[in-house]
């Protein structure tokens, strides 16, 4: 009687084992199934975080119907200012330069063309620019739409579309407009929202 115990003890002991070694095998699987997973997101966002392509908003805002170079009629505390880009793209107010133009659409919403270079000319902007990401525009840039593009290997330039309530519809139709027309991969900082990679080639 004690030999049949025994030997019914060791078959449920040695059938624990098994159960026990097939849900570990399970788990171990599961485990590396996540770990590949996120190593292909891991290299997915490694791709989309490095700007790719070079564009020139200077050349395509003067192809574009209802839009009018004003230079330097229209001007606003961003412009030729570098107060909120040491947040943004962590540098130094005495790092970067940046030249400023206006521009109108449809006469009435004004928005503004930056161009951004670091002050020593041996040092590309494009890794400072896509520091942005995942950052949050502060302050009254919460209410403006940053549309950035690397303009050629040591510039960078974005065009700023600050709110303007008396002109919301026209201000819509300008962005979706150019949302339409850019043919290049940007940092987009959109009014509240963290500024962020996005592909806007066609």
């Amino acid at each position: 009687m004690k030999k049949h115990l025994l030997f019914l003890l060791l078959i449920l002991i040695n059938l624990g084992c098994k159960e026990q070694k097939v849900k570990s095998e399970k788990n171990i699987h599961k485990e590396q199934i996540a770990l590949d997973t996120l190593k292909d997101n891991v290299s997915i966002i490694t791709i989309k975080n490095t700007l790719t392509s070079t564009f020139n908003f200077k050349q395509l805002l003067s192809t574009l119907e209802n839009v009018k170079h004003t230079k330097n009629k229209h001007q606003d505390w961003m412009s030729n200012s570098i107060g909120f880009m040491d947040r943004l793209i962590d540098l130094n107010q005495n790092e970067v330069a940046i030249k400023t133009t206006s521009y109108t659409y449809k006469k009435d919403c004004v928005f503004y063309l930056h161009t951004l270079k670091h002050t020593n000319d041996s040092i590309s902007i494009k890794p400072f620019l896509e520091n942005a990401q995942g950052k949050s525009t502060e302050g009254y840039t919460t209410e403006r739409v940053l549309i950035f593009a690397m303009k050629n290997n040591k510039e960078a330039n974005f065009i700023d579309i600050p709110a303007n309530w008396n002109f919301l519809k026209s201000e819509g139709e300008l962005i979706e407009l150019l949302y339409d027309t850019i043919d290049s991969d940007v940092i987009l900082c959109e009014n509240i929202k963290l500024c962020q990679y996005k592909d806007l080639r066609k």
